[in-house]
């Protein structure tokens, strides 16, 4: 078996992990969803009030750790499948991974009269986690039209990158508009996220074969 071979078919292992993980986190999340309905509203309430009650800190530490490890993951199938890629993409998918420390390191402000440091960090997370992974993806997808192999990946991971910043613009937007459900709102970037790298999974997959 040549090396490009065995590269190739571990970049297809690597996809298989990445969705588990990203199964597992999509599972963790539905679980708090059912679990503390009660208390946190999907509507209206972010998703990091679950580290408000009880158990809810914990999980959704488990799931940001999913996804984190799911990103990490993806890039070590993306390297197997040779995917063309340039430093800013990486430099890119690195902020992103810090957005997501800092939304599960510093928990956010419970009322949104609050105004303390920690819920400053955990905003400052959700901007690089919503806007850095989206045009990581969008400037990827520009280097793969050259490439063969993927110009038929690309427009769909530009379309899915696309659409994960319209839905955190209209987050973006719930910030400042009180009735608008911003849990909610939330949700649905967050849904569109997790479909930008399954789509990004599925095209390394595709041409690792």
């Amino acid at each position: 078996m040549t090396t490009s071979r065995r590269s190739a078919d571990r970049a297809v292992v690597f996809v298989r992990l990445t969705l588990a993980l990203l199964g597992g986190a999509l599972l963790v999340t539905g679980y708090l969803t059912t679990a503390l309905g009660g208390q946190v509203n999907p509507v209206t309430d972010p998703v990091s009030d679950y580290v408000f009650h009880g158990a809810g800190g914990t999980l959704f530490m488990v799931a940001v750790v999913l996804l984190i490890v799911a990103g990490l993951v993806l890039q070590a199938g993306m390297n197997g499948a040779r995917m063309p890629r340039n430093r800013v993409t990486g430099v890119l998918f690195g902020l992103w991974y810090t957005g997501l420390l800092l939304c599960v390191v510093f928990p956010g402000d419970q009322l949104a009269t609050d105004q303390t440091l920690s819920g400053q960090l955990h905003r400052v997370g959700g901007a690089m986690l919503f806007i850095c992974l989206p045009v990581a993806c969008w400037i990827l997808a520009r280097g793969l039209h050259p490439d063969p192999r993927w110009v038929g990946f690309a427009s769909w991971i530009r379309r899915f990158a696309a659409t994960v910043l319209a839905c955190a613009a209209m987050f973006g937007v719930a910030q400042l508009v009180p009735w608008l459900p911003k849990g909610l709102l939330e949700r649905v970037a967050l849904g569109a996220e997790l479909a930008l790298l399954v789509a990004l999974a599925l095209a390394v997959r595709r041409a690792a074969r």
